[in-house]
């Protein structure tokens, strides 16, 4: 059953690659900046107030890579579905850019996750008065690191394929 010209121009944008580039890199660049801020104030302030200031920050990370992890996770549906209404064959060529979207995508959503069971832990710790902020800080400025270098590869990745191999 054809979808609505709505539908169509939704999923469209939504489908085209530059609908995961531009969040992408100004969430990379977000993450990068937010990171090196911390590491900066925390060399400046190596105390509690110093480690606390990272683990505040760390909420906005997660929340942004776990997000736009399940956007680019979520991708391949989308696609399926576009594919399903216009019944185009050529939606089939969007499979390289769904395949490198859902593993990124998983990809950040792994690492914000693993951020914020630490993040978890350690709040669970501190009712025996086990204080953790340090190791918290310091694995968070890690996976920071670790989720910049993985945007940056998609970012890479996604940037290179070829255009008429997943445009609708």
């Amino acid at each position: 059953m054809p979808k609505s010209k709505t539908s169509q121009l939704i999923y469209m944008v939504v489908l085209n690659r530059w609908f995961l580039l531009f969040p992408l890199i100004l969430i990379c660049l977000l993450v990068t900046n937010i990171t090196v801020e911390d590491l900066r104030f925390l060399f400046g302030h190596m105390d509690e107030h110093g480690y606390q200031n990272v683990i505040d920050n760390e909420s906005t990370i997660t929340i942004l890579l776990i997000g736009f992890g399940a956007v680019m996770d979520g991708r391949k549906i989308l696609s399926k579905r576009a594919r399903d209404s216009k019944q185009d064959t050529r939606l089939e060529e969007h499979t390289l850019l769904n395949e490198t979207s859902e593993y990124y995508g998983f990809m950040l959503i792994v690492i914000g996750i693993s951020i914020e069971i630490v993040d978890q832990l350690a709040n669970y710790l501190r009712n025996f008065h086990l204080e953790l902020l340090v190791f918290e800080a310091w694995f968070s400025i890690v996976l920071n690191i670790v989720a910049v270098g993985v945007m940056l590869k998609a970012t890479y990745k996604i940037a290179v394929i070829k255009k008429h191999n997943h445009q609708l």
